[in-house]
Parts: C-alpha cells; sequence; structure tokens
C-alpha cells in the first residue's frame, strides 16, 4: 500500500512539474509584442493580406524564419524575396499558395 501511495504521488508530481513546465516554455517564447494580426503586404499593385499571428503560430514563434535581421522588417521584400521565403515553407508544410494564379489574380 506504502508501494502505491508512493507511486501515485511521484506520478501527480511529475505530472504538475511537466505542465508548469510546458505553461512556462510557451510563455516565454511567445514574442512580448506579436505585431498585427493582419498585415498588407504590398507587392507592387498587389497587395496580399498576409496572416501574421496565424504564421507566428505555425513556426512555433520562431520569428527568424521570416525576420533575418531584424525583428518586424523583412529584408528587401519584394517578389523574389515572397517566392524565395514563402513558397518553399507552404510548399514543405502543404499549406498556403504555391501556384502563380493562388497570389497573383487577374494576371497581376
Amino acid at each position: 500500500m506504502k508501494r502505491l501511495l508512493t507511486l501515485i504521488v511521484t506520478l501527480a508530481f511529475t505530472l504538475i512539474l511537466s505542465t508548469t513546465l510546458t505553461f512556462a516554455a510557451d510563455k516565454k517564447d511567445t514574442p512580448k509584442d506579436r505585431g498585427r494580426e493582419i498585415i498588407n503586404l504590398k507587392m507592387g499593385v498587389m497587395e496580399l493580406r498576409f496572416q501574421h499571428w496565424k504564421h507566428q503560430t505555425n513556426v512555433h514563434n520562431d520569428c527568424f524564419n521570416c525576420h533575418k535581421t531584424r525583428i518586424g522588417v523583412i529584408d528587401g521584400w519584394n517578389k523574389d524575396v515572397a517566392h524565395k521565403v514563402c513558397i518553399p515553407c507552404h510548399d514543405l508544410e502543404n499549406k498556403g499558395p504555391v501556384q502563380c494564379h493562388e497570389c497573383h489574380k487577374n494576371g497581376l
């Protein structure tokens, strides 16, 4: 009986500790300033509606996936950078636009 009680207490302690550490890690990894939820990225005459918070969640708040040198800025943002940064990730994750017509509506 004493062994069973010890086992139950040990398991309960382990569960509480792992839950606390997981919560602390999630809170620590969340940026203080998440930026705007939706960002309209300008691409010449085109404007892309970018779900910033959704992407942050998808990359586990690793801002440097997109912001290589400075938070809040995508260096040299243009069509070539969008193709280099966005399409490979969308293709790898099997989410988001990867075909020309999915972003370039009306032949833009």
